[in-house]
């Protein structure tokens, strides 16, 4: 076999060097493992379980990185040498390979461990609700990737979507919306979901396996509609028209009641479950796109304000955050936030904040004081945005390290690309904005600078296809992948036309006055 031949690997490995010969894939093999622990070669494509040489590690060794394996392809078998995680890695660069090669593998030894710790992806389950069989298949997704964090995206506006015990008005009311306008077209009356707690179990042991983490998102104190709506007594005081359920996309003034007392012991009831579904060191406490507007005109919230000495709702709800980390902090957790947060006192370094638009100079502050950063820049990494905005050369081009961090790069946890899902109704759609999108994420959070290669990158990519498709992945056709001029005019032509109804330019009217109104007050939002 011809030793210089391209592999279609996604992401690609840090190191690879070829030797001579090729490895026939017998079409029996006798187990040689050296451990008879099947729980290695349950890690393995199973045609290769029988013929490879298994050199397990119980822990990762110095300063190796997780999940770091080496493979060897000789032409007597085939030696992985890893830890569990390791070796499953291992295992998902063979399953493209055996697509590219199949019974033939050509010699070589790689050596691979990723790039950043942190390679997540977000799903946005409020929006639309897709089922946890198809939440499954996106994990099955995200392993074949090497990401190990699974960003759940739970409560917002439009949804409550988690079963929480003692409160059954949360997805009673709340995981139930009415006529949904976020485009050009109505939806059913029908829009409801929720995962109970057997599902999240269920899903949490799903991942697991595929050494995914789960770091599940309670929004705080703003996208509380459905909360609110399940919940009016959390309200604030001379708060403006009635809660509900939100039909449409946006940003919205309901915030939990930051001068309610009631608020707090309410939170902690739900981080308490929280805990005790997912056994990870990190839930999202959102802080995004709070309008402070009912906090401003609230009697309760004015006097909690200057009864703390805060300077202003931007430093009220950092406050409000911080009780909640704190929380976390002494059950021995940690918190994650959006950067928004950063808006007020110095964030504690132990909160990891996630950058997703604005607040450069914060952020860089933060990192500069040793806190660490998850990139999910919406220059590059917002797979909900159309193919004419972020098209997959894009993501390949766009540097996993912003400038305002170059000073402090080990400050980056890592990046994570989120699916929002205002316009993903189902799988296929989630799959057309996700692939191949995602692995062009996956690669730039796993493999070195020097070993990504926009260049080749299309045609290594035809490996994880076959994959994904096998899944019943089907992602976006050719053209929108390097997209051209005139496919991005077409695309916006299409965009232009659910998005500029009388609903929508209405709606959009009114987002505009109500964010202009936040920046008139604080000078950002």
């Amino acid at each position: 076999m011809n030793t210089m031949t391209e592999l279609h690997l996604v992401p690609y490995p840090a190191e690879v060097s070829f030797t001579e010969g090729s490895f026939f894939l017998p079409e029996e093999g006798s187990f040689s493992d050296k451990t008879e622990d099947s729980l290695y070669r349950s890690c393995l494509p199973e045609t290769v379980r029988g013929v490879c040489w298994i050199l397990p590690k119980t822990e990762q060794e110095g300063d190796a990185p997780e999940g770091s394996y080496r493979l060897s392809i000789r032409p007597e078998g085939l030696e992985i040498e890893g830890t569990e995680q390791g070796i499953f890695y291992a295992g998902q660069t063979l399953r493209q390979l055996l697509v590219q090669f199949g019974g033939e593998l050509p010699c070589l030894e790689i050596r691979d461990w990723p790039r950043f710790a942190y390679r997540g992806f977000m799903l946005d389950s409020s929006r639309h609700f897709l089922p946890k069989e198809d939440v499954k298949k996106l994990l099955d997704a995200a392993a074949a990737m090497r990401l190990n964090k699974f960003h759940w995206h739970l409560t917002d506006d439009q949804g409550w979507r988690i079963e929480i015990s003692k409160h059954p008005e949360l997805t009673g009311k709340g995981a139930r919306r009415g006529r949904a306008m976020f485009a050009d077209l109505p939806e059913p009356e029908e829009s409801a979901g929720y995962f109970s707690r057997e599902d999240i179990r269920e899903i949490i042991s799903y991942a697991a396996e595929r050494f995914i983490d789960i770091v599940p998102e309670l929004e705080i104190p703003g996208h509380e509609s459905a909360l609110l709506f399940s919940c009016p007594e959390l309200r604030c005081e001379n708060a403006d028209g009635e809660p509900k359920v939100q039909i449409n996309g946006g940003i919205f003034k309901e915030l939990l009641c930051a001068g309610n007392e009631k608020t707090y012991p309410f939170i902690e009831e739900i981080l308490d479950e929280y805990m005790e579904l997912f056994p990870y060191p990190y839930i999202h406490l959102g802080g995004d796109e709070a309008v402070k507007a009912h906090w401003r005109s609230c009697p309760r919230c004015q006097a909690k304000m200057h009864a703390l000495g805060l300077k202003d709702e931007n430093a009220m709800q950092q406050w409000m955050v911080r009780c909640f980390a704190d929380y976390l902090r002494k059950h021995g957790r940690h918190a994650v936030v959006w950067n928004e947060v950063l808006r007020g006192e110095a964030l504690p370094t132990d909160i990891v904040v996630q950058m997703w638009h604005g607040d450069a100079d914060l952020g860089g502050e933060f990192a500069e004081r040793g806190g660490r950063i998850i990139h999910s820049s919406t220059d590059a990494y917002y797979l909900d945005y159309p193919y004419f905005v972020t098209d997959v050369s894009k993501i390949l081009n766009f540097d996993p390290v912003p400038e305002y961090l170059k000073n402090s790069e080990q400050s980056v946890f890592g990046i994570e690309a989120p699916l929002w899902t205002e316009r993903v109704v189902d799988l296929d759609r989630a799959a057309f904005q996700l692939f191949p999108r995602l692995p062009a994420v996956a690669e730039r959070a796993w493999s070195p600078e020097k070993a990504c290669g926009p260049d080749t990158f299309f045609s290594r990519y035809t490996g994880l296809q076959g994959i994904l498709e096998e899944m019943g992945l089907r992602g976006a056709p050719e053209k929108y992948w390097k997209i051209s001029e005139a496919d991005k005019a077409e695309e916006f032509e299409e965009y232009e036309r659910i998005t500029k109804t009388p609903h929508m330019l209405r709606f959009i009217e009114e987002q505009e006055r109500v964010l202009q109104e936040e920046i008139r007050v604080y000078g950002r939002f």
